[in-house]
């Protein structure tokens, strides 16, 4: 019975850890900064930042100047705007390979 029990848990995490997985970005014509942050609302991200530093969490919303994030990667409880033109990379979580 432990072994199903193993089995049934280890089939669970695998199965858990490929949804959390998001499918693999790809670079479309005339592409910019905004429009990627526009189609990837409800996405957890990192944000480069001319600056150097990075920011991370999910994107709530997003207009022609801001980005709002949510539950920000290390202070989950605090939500964050950052603005479009201090913004020099998006990161994206993709599948494996």
């Amino acid at each position: 019975m432990k072994h199903y029990l193993l089995l049934i848990g280890f089939i669970v995490a695998v199965t858990c850890s490929s949804l959390l997985a998001q499918e693999k970005a790809s670079l479309q014509p005339n592409a910019t900064i905004l429009s990627i942050l526009q189609s990837d609302t409800g996405k957890t991200v990192e944000l480069r930042l001319n600056s150097g530093e990075k920011i991370g969490g999910k994107i709530e919303q997003v207009n022609d100047n801001l980005v709002f994030l949510s539950h920000l990667t290390g202070a989950e409880f605090f939500d964050g705007f950052v603005n479009i033109k201090d913004i020099s990379a998006v990161v994206i979580r993709s599948a494996g390979k």
